[in-house]
């Protein structure tokens, strides 16, 4: 098999992981990474003996793909000239800074029959995976994606930059229209929205209720599926999944909890989990997300298919996430008459 000449655009913290792990497949061929900054190209290209590119203009008739993660409102600005020069990309999350953008790379990869996959990769995430085949007809979601603040990922809010991998996961269920959205949230960093709690309710039925946060002490990267089969719930930290399903009584609709005796409703409180409502820790098989999304990307490109997250899911993930922030009404931490240093985003409503 010849190699797949690649190169990666942007060598911040995520740029650098995509580096090193192409750079270590034997399928691929890390030709360049491209940065503005010289110490931050230079610095990955001498780790990987490649190219140090400044622009990625020079990586036409070069390359065959690349990976696009520069800055958000950067995407746009790579991606499409790279499309125009024959090049298959995969774009970091969110796809671009907004929705007119996202289109246009949805459009010109369709005009050009070139592949474009997303970087949404709690896809990949194999804990994700094994909650769905355990869920059934799913009913609710509810989300927690919390985490100190980092510096990294600033030009974007918490919508853009945590809660939009939450939003994909449940847009792939194919959930339906979105006919309802609230949001609250918070300011703290004197910039875009830190802290967003949002309840997206679609055509289907289905409701998701979503936490994102920066600016919390403690990292957490949960979900629960409330579903058919019970309730399933996922740590994407640990990488663990945990069921708690119906007994064949309570599937047959046999148990009836008032009918258990006054006298044996202390032995069965000790025994509802394991009797009535079994509760099960499912082990994870270990799993690098990125090295999996970039299976799926160059499989993708070799055999000519549509990659698990392409363009049009991206632009999908983008355009709910800013029906979140035209919902949001945001509170701004300390003295309501403080104005922050960089001015909230339009669509941000303060309140109290």
């Amino acid at each position: 098999m010849t190699a797949t000449r690649v190169a990666v655009v942007g060598c911040g913290h995520l740029g650098t992981i995509h580096a090193r792990l192409l750079a270590a497949r034997g399928d691929v061929r890390l030709v360049a990474v491209v940065d503005p900054s010289a110490e931050a190209r230079e610095r990955v290209a001498a780790a990987h003996g490649c190219l140090a590119l400044e622009a990625p203009e020079a990586l036409l008739g070069h390359v065959d793909a690349a990976v696009v993660a520069a800055p958000t409102g950067r995407h746009a600005a790579v991606s499409l000239p790279l499309l125009e020069g024959g090049v298959d990309l995969l774009v970091e999350k969110p796809i671009a800074a907004g929705v007119e953008e996202a289109r246009a790379i949805v459009t010109a990869a369709r005009r050009l029959g070139r592949t474009v996959a997303v970087g949404h990769v709690e896809r990949f995430n194999p804990a994700w995976r094994m909650a769905l085949a355990h869920a059934g007809r799913i009913a609710a979601i509810e989300s927690s994606r919390l985490g100190p603040f980092s510096f990294r990922s600033m030009d974007v809010g918490v919508v853009h930059d945590l809660m939009i991998h939450d939003i994909d996961l449940v847009l792939s269920l194919a959930p339906g229209r979105l006919e309802r959205v609230d949001a609250r949230g918070l300011a703290a960093t004197g910039g875009h929205e830190d802290a967003v709690r949002a309840q997206l309710v679609f055509a289907s039925g289905l409701v998701a209720t979503l936490t994102a946060s920066r600016v919390h002490p403690v990292q957490r990267r949960g979900l629960e599926l409330w579903s058919s089969e019970g309730l399933v719930s996922v740590d994407f930290v640990a990488k663990s999944v945990e069921v708690v399903g119906p007994s064949p009584a309570v599937r047959a609709g046999d148990y009836v909890a008032a009918a258990v005796p006054a006298e044996a409703r202390a032995a069965a409180r000790e025994a509802f989990f394991t009797e009535v409502l079994p509760r099960h820790r499912l082990a994870v098989p270990e799993a690098n997300a990125i090295a999996a999304e970039h299976d799926d990307f160059l499989g993708a490109i070799r055999e000519r298919r549509p990659p698990l997250v392409p363009a049009a899911a991206g632009a999908a993930a983008l355009e709910v996430a800013n029906r979140v922030l035209d919902a949001l009404q945001v509170t701004a931490l300390g003295e309501r008459d403080v104005v922050p240093t960089v001015p909230l985003p339009s669509p941000l409503r303060r309140t109290g």
